[in-house]
Order: structure tokens, then C-alpha cells, then sequence
């Protein structure tokens, strides 16, 4: 008897979790895990922006709240220009009150009723910062691949010159 190939599962097991995925929950009125599948992507993708600001630190050890207070001090610190230029200050803070808001509501649960309308509107909410901070951190990341790559260019043209 012939063994079955194995097909490595897709999906959800590592976290892979999508905007579409997202989307897809709302759309269908499952409003809690609209709001977990965003924290997760915010969480990534905070932490994929650390990863390119401060490639020697251990990233992994970072709470999505310790990333936002980095993210948020590389931007008080000025040492990243990209980061004035293209995310606003109050759409950090933005994330953190929605960050809390969703935690208050977890902790509400326990205790209280929560009300459709108020998960609906967390996640609603989630959803419009989402397409605002994936703006923005597009927008840093090609203006850094784009200064990197000047800075490239610019001591190759250095080299090439000093070579006779």
C-alpha cells in the first residue's frame, strides 16, 4: 500500500492571517476575530518596521505595545527622517487607544454583556487604521529602500572614482 504524499497545510497555523481574511469576518458579522486578526497584523507589521529600524535588537521579545513605544520613540528621535515624513505622530497614538480599547472590551466580556454594535464598532474602527497604517509604513519602507539605495550608488561612485 502506497503512502499519501504529504501536503503541507496552508493557512492559519503559523499566523498567516490577511486583511482579506479580515474582511472576510467582518463582512460576515464575526466581529470579535475581525479584531484579533488585526491585532495580529498590526503586531507583524510594527514589528517588521522595528526589524528595519533596529536590526540588532531582539525583536521577538517585544509586546505589540513595546513596539508601538519604539516605533513612536524612532519618530520623537528624528534619526529616521522617513518616519516624520510619512506616519503621523497621532496615528501611533491612535493605535495605541485602539489597542486598549480592544483590551477593555476582552476584559468587559468576562464580566458584562458586550453589545454587538460595540465589538462592531471596534472593529470597524480596526479596519479604517488598518488602511491608514499599512499606507504609511508602504510609504516609509520604499523611501528607505529608495535612501539605501542612493547611499549604494553613492559610495560605488566614490569607489569607482578613487580607482584609477
Amino acid at each position: 500500500m502506497k503512502r499519501k504524499k504529504h501536503v503541507a497545510k496552508r493557512g492559519r497555523e503559523e499566523g498567516n492571517y490577511s486583511a482579506s481574511a479580515a474582511g472576510l469576518a467582518f463582512k460576515h458579522g464575526f466581529y470579535l476575530e475581525t479584531a484579533w486578526i488585526l491585532s495580529v497584523i498590526f503586531e507583524k507589521k510594527s514589528k517588521s518596521l522595528l526589524k528595519k529600524l533596529e536590526p540588532r535588537h531582539l525583536l521577538p521579545g517585544y509586546s505589540f505595545e513595546q513596539s508601538i513605544k519604539r516605533i513612536k520613540y524612532h519618530h520623537l528621535s528624528g534619526r529616521v527622517p522617513q518616519l516624520g515624513l510619512h506616519l503621523e505622530l497621532n496615528l501611533i497614538e491612535e493605535m495605541r487607544s485602539w489597542k486598549n480599547s480592544r483590551n477593555t472590551m476582552l476584559k468587559d466580556m468576562v464580566s458584562v454583556h458586550v453589545s454587538k454594535n460595540r465589538m462592531e464598532r471596534l472593529a470597524s474602527e480596526g479596519i479604517a487604521l488598518y488602511k491608514r497604517w499599512n499606507k504609511s509604513l508602504k510609504l516609509i519602507k520604499a523611501e528607505m529602500k529608495k535612501s539605501t539605495i542612493h547611499k549604494i550608488q553613492k559610495v560605488n561612485k566614490q569607489v569607482d572614482e578613487e580607482q584609477p
